[in-house]
C-alpha cells in the first residue's frame, strides 16, 4: 500500500472507491508534474495552461490571474511569457473588441497530445479488462464523482 494513503486513512474515513480515486488523483498530479517538465513549463505557468485548455469558454489575463491568485500585472507578465514561448495566443472577442481571450497554441495542442496518447492507450488498454456493466458503473461512479468536485469547487468560488 501506498504510504500517503496509509497516513490519510489514519485520519479520514471513506470508501474503498473513495481511496482509488484519490489514488488516481494524485497519479493525475504526477503526470502534470511530468508532462510540465516535458513542455518545458514552470509549475505555474502549466496551472495557467491547464485553466486555458480546460476554461468552458476562453478567458482573458484577468480572470487567468484571478484563478490562479495574482495580480493582474502578474497575470500579463506570464501570459505574456507564455506566449512568447509559443504555448498561448491572444485572440480578439468576436464580439467585443475589447475583450482579449487566451488560446492554446495549435503547437502545444498537438504536443501535449502526442505526449499523452501513449498514456490514453495504455488506459484504454486496461479497460479492456472489463465487461460493459462493470465499465458502466465504473463510468458512472467517475461522472458522479466529477461532478461532486466541481460542485465543491464552485461552492467556494464565489
Amino acid at each position: 500500500m501506498d504510504p500517503v494513503e496509509d497516513r490519510e486513512r489514519m485520519r479520514v474515513s471513506a470508501t474503498e472507491a473513495s481511496w482509488a480515486l484519490r489514488d488516481v488523483n494524485r497519479a493525475a498530479d504526477e503526470v502534470d508534474h511530468v508532462l510540465a517538465q516535458r513542455l518545458g513549463l514552470r509549475a505555474l505557468d502549466y496551472t495557467a495552461m491547464n485553466h486555458v485548455l480546460g476554461a468552458e469558454r476562453p478567458m482573458g489575463p484577468f480572470e487567468l490571474g484571478r484563478r490562479l491568485g495574482i495580480s493582474s500585472g502578474s497575470a500579463t507578465e506570464l501570459v505574456d511569457r507564455l506566449e512568447q514561448a509559443g504555448h498561448l495566443e491572444r485572440r480578439r472577442d468576436r464580439h467585443d473588441r475589447r475583450r482579449v481571450a487566451l488560446h492554446p497554441s495549435e503547437d502545444t495542442l498537438a504536443r501535449v497530445l502526442e505526449e499523452l496518447s501513449p498514456l490514453f492507450a495504455a488506459i484504454d488498454q486496461a479497460a479492456g479488462d472489463y465487461t460493459q456493466a462493470e465499465l458502466a458503473a465504473v463510468v458512472r461512479y467517475l461522472r458522479t464523482a466529477a461532478e461532486t468536485m466541481r460542485g465543491f469547487a464552485r461552492s467556494d468560488s464565489t
